[in-house]
């Protein structure tokens, strides 16, 4: 059965670019081998954290330098007031799928999952930031046996920003000491407020605010935090673990059920051996050898970190699925790191000011757009900008495929 776009992969700004096209009326579907990036992903947008100039230097007002950006960069071609379009329209989201995110406007420093202070500009209600903790006394949860949260660390670190903490050791629900089984373990707990009662004692009285690891549910994390505020008497915040992400894993499955509800058609588990392209008319084979056909497709199979594009013996990436013109500054080598990591980050598909690939040494693509980490010319860990980038270029794909697909309407 044919749709009207193909989404290959499972990243945010697939999700994104799909929620988008279905609020058109297009049809989707989507296509992914598994779990995406935002399994990896700490709580809240960043848009842009670090100066392009210096990548020591914290940007205050990250929309208010994206001129100073290069031309090539994502948000560059996106253009300003797309990026707050998309940025508005995923607050809106956000609330629909009770993750609700807040903009005020400027990066907020967060915490990270080893203290360290980061820039954000988009937060969750419960997401611990400087501004939430900062000159207060902190109890720090520790859960017995669980070993992805280094609550040492976090305690020195914070007590750079003034914030005095407690470190307090609870037992965790049932027997789970991996991440998203505690959160698991939590959303299946019946008592909430029984269990914050247990460990009320455990709690210093001078403490102003609760620390826990970010893994206090999946799908009841609001009404596990809700409990423990009500129990405890004050703020409870979460503070990102190492990975797996549990707030990564809430916004996926958030967005994959909001998308489910609206009738987009998800395949998991499944990568993409070949395509065929013509006219207005997109076919792709998935490595079952299952075959489906769409108008248009969008990539946004998170580049080379996430296997969207191979890298060959040479250190040389290429795009196999469909064939699309590559940029890279160098090729990967081993005896090269820090070099290799930066033109890591930086090679993608290269596309035009619509996110519009080349293929086979031809023109731009009209029927085929890419997002997010698939592109080129940007560093996420340097710039730390990734839920903006892919926030900005999905909700951008989208509304370039409605005005291709409205095209063929008239014709």
């Amino acid at each position: 059965m044919k749709t009207d776009a193909i989404i290959i992969g499972t990243e945010l700004d697939g999700l994104i670019a799909a929620i988008r096209l279905r609020e058109h009326g297009y049809s989707v579907r989507m296509i992914g081998n598994g779990g995406g990036s935002l399994h990896y992903a700490p709580e809240g947008i960043h848009v842009l954290g670090f100066s392009p100039r210096n990548d020591e230097e914290i940007v205050c007002e990250p929309l208010d330098i994206i001129s100073q950006l290069d031309q090539s960069h994502p948000y560059r071609k996106v253009g300003i007031d797309q990026i707050r379009n998309a940025l508005d329209w995923f607050v809106n989201i956000s609330g629909e799928i009770h993750q609700k995110i807040t903009i005020s406007g400027h990066n907020e420093l967060a915490v990270s999952a080893t203290g360290l202070s980061i820039p954000v500009y988009g937060t969750s209600e419960h997401q611990a930031t400087v501004g939430k903790i900062g000159g207060k006394t902190a109890a720090l949860v520790r859960f017995r046996g669980y070993r992805d949260f280094p609550v040492e660390l976090v305690a020195i670190e914070l007590g750079k920003t003034g914030t005095k903490t407690e470190i307090v050791d609870v037992v965790a629900p049932g027997d789970a000491v991996e991440n998203a089984a505690l959160a698991k373990a939590f959303d299946e707990l019946e008592e909430t407020d029984s269990y914050f009662t247990a460990l009320k004692d455990s709690i210093p009285s001078y403490a102003d605010v609760m620390l826990f690891p970010a893994v206090m549910g999946l799908s009841n994390f609001h009404r596990t935090l809700a409990s423990a505020e009500r129990v405890l008497g004050m703020p409870c915040l979460e503070v990102p673990t190492l990975p797996p992400s549990v707030p990564g894993m809430r916004l996926e499955r958030a967005l994959t059920n909001y998308l489910r509800n609206g009738t987009a058609s998800l395949h998991s588990c499944s990568g993409i051996s070949g395509s065929s392209f013509e006219t207005d008319r997109i076919v792709v084979w998935d490595d079952m050898g299952r075959q489906y056909e769409a108008s248009l497709v969008i990539v946004s199979n998170g580049g080379v970190l996430m296997g969207g594009l191979d890298v060959d013996s040479y250190g040389v990436v290429h795009e196999t699925s469909f064939g699309f013109k590559t940029y890279q500054s160098e090729p990967l080598k081993p005896t090269t790191v820090g070099r290799s990591l930066n033109a890591l980050h930086i090679t993608g598909v290269e596309t035009d000011d619509a996110l519009r690939p080349q293929r086979n040494g031809s023109g731009f693509c009209r029927n085929a757009f890419v997002t997010g980490r698939t592109l080129p010319h940007w560093n996420p860990a340097m710039e730390c900008s990734t839920e903006g980038v892919c926030v900005a270029t999905g909700w951008a794909a989208a509304e370039n495929a409605h005005e291709y697909l409205e095209s063929l309407n008239v014709a």
